[in-house]
């Protein structure tokens, strides 16, 4: 069995402040039990005043996580804000790893994972993974290695994002430590019960005009009926403007074909040829759909009736949301978090906003596949 502990503090330029606020709430000399990690969504500006590696060094207990623009853990929420869930049990192990991601990636994934697994005999129940947010290697190609590496084991996590403009800031978090360029990992050793939830953009805002993926190059969409993907998105109404003018204005709907509910993927930019960048994975020959624009009530509705689904007395749920849903909500911007709030009642319950979400879907055959997400809330329930 899982428990967990959650904590907050604002006390961003204060360290020793910070510090004294999360152990009172923590007090983790009475409440740990034998195995423990601490997973931290937090305001970049924690690590630039020390306040974060403060905060960890203190902890006695492994901590990983990333930045984010507005997280939340029991009652508390906020942009400015340090949150931790400590996952504690006496039956289940946490085993913690950080592992770079440069241009020998996937040889990294490989020997660190092939390592970690050696350590024991029986497999990982879960990977709880933290994905750095960079333009030279996608989640999705994060994902699909440590997938490989693994043979499947259940992934879920979230990539970094921040509050900037440009996301200069996104890192992941290990054990005090901030990186660009670096995934984070835990695996959950045990017989720990887990459930999934995923919620996106309903399928009545799904276009019912459907094309082929014809070409493609990881998460660059080519050709679709065999065209230049620029061209298709123009001819079916899109301008040159709409496609680059950020998350929201042209969600791509993907079908793989295998029986897994659809994927949503964001469009980021196109290229001189042409060529449509995406948040994802573009496969040849899945079918492509288009979504109509979300509304605030489409976020709002789609995390209510999956977190409601998924409560459980004594559980302990950690959801992550696209920041592609956190613009959509304008002003209004902590009403996601608001709305899961009141349905948690605030208890074992942290979310956070995310620059791409990681959670299995059921294949046709019932078993679990990694999927990286765009558009969408992702959940995962501890117990």
């Amino acid at each position: 069995m899982i428990k967990s502990l959650t904590a907050t503090t604002r006390e961003i330029d204060d360290p020793q402040a910070a510090v004294k606020e999360i152990l009172s709430m923590l007090a983790p000399e009475n409440n740990l039990l034998q195995n423990s990690v601490g997973i931290i969504s937090c305001f970049s500006e924690f690590a630039d005043t020390g306040a974060l590696e403060a905060i960890c060094h203190a902890l006695p207990f492994p901590c990983i996580g990333t930045t984010t623009c507005l997280c939340a853990a029991g009652q508390e929420l906020d942009e400015i804000l340090f949150a931790i869930t400590v996952l504690t049990s006496d039956d289940c192990d946490f085993k913690s790893l950080a592992i770079p991601i440069t241009e020998q990636y996937q040889q990294n994934i490989s020997s660190s994972l092939t390592a970690l697994l050696g350590q024991s005999p029986e497999k990982p129940a879960l990977l709880l993974s933290y994905f750095p947010l960079m333009n030279t290697v996608s989640g999705d190609m994060v994902l699909s290695a440590i997938d490989e590496a693994t043979g499947s084991i259940p992934m879920f996590g979230m990539t970094a994002v921040d509050h900037t403009a440009d996301y200069s800031s996104a890192k992941t978090i290990y054990n005090g430590n901030i990186y660009s360029e670096m995934a984070v990992l835990c695996a959950v050793f045990g017989s720990p019960k887990v459930e999934f939830g995923v919620a996106s953009i309903d399928d009545s805002n799904i276009r019912k005009q459907k094309a082929i993926i014809t070409e493609s190059s990881g998460n660059t969409l080519i050709g679709v009926n065999g065209k230049p993907a620029l061209d298709y998105l123009e001819e079916i109404g899109y301008s040159r403007e709409e496609v680059c003018s950020g998350l929201g204005v042209v969600p791509l709907v993907i079908d793989y074909a295998g029986g897994t509910k659809s994927v949503v993927r964001a469009v980021f930019t196109y290229t001189p040829e042409g060529h449509v960048v995406c948040g994802g994975k573009m496969p040849v020959n899945a079918t492509l759909g288009l979504a109509k624009h979300m509304e605030k009530s489409d976020v709002l509705k789609t995390a209510r009736e999956t977190m409601r689904a998924l409560l459980e007395k004594g559980s302990t749920i950690l959801s992550y949301s696209c920041i592609a849903r956190y613009l959509v909500l304008g002003m209004d911007n902590t009403a996601e978090a608001e709305s899961l709030i009141e349905i948690s009642g605030g208890e074992n319950h942290m979310f956070a906003y995310s620059g791409g979400e990681i959670c299995p879907m059921p294949g046709a055959n019932g078993e679990l596949k990694n999927i990286f997400h765009n558009y969408t809330i992702v959940f995962c329930r501890l117990s």
